[in-house]
């Protein structure tokens, strides 16, 4: 498993999408080789983890070298508190 980012706030959309921040740097997603549909492991401060799926890298304007990651339903905002760690399983 590779640790992507550490969580320091949490966007939670309309359409249902979480969004994290930080926002990871390329050099780390390519090094990971990061896609759409990777399972993540997110390992909650309080010790509990959950799996799920990535459901999009956002690219951002301007980029500064990094993405946001995002995953989707059923996880919500409070299924995220600052400080989970997110790893991409495998």
């Amino acid at each position: 498993m590779n640790l992507l980012i550490v969580v320091a706030d949490t966007f939670e959309f309309k359409d249902g999408t979480l969004h994290f921040a930080p926002a990871l740097p390329h050099e780390v997603a390519e090094q990971v080789q990061l896609k759409q549909g990777d399972e993540l492991e997110l390992r909650r401060p309080d010790g509990t983890t959950v799996r799920t799926r990535l459901y999009g890298l956002d690219f951002l304007t301007p980029s500064h070298g990094r993405m946001g990651l995002s995953v989707n339903k059923p996880l919500t905002k409070a299924d995220v508190p600052v400080g989970t760690e997110v790893w991409k399983v495998g």
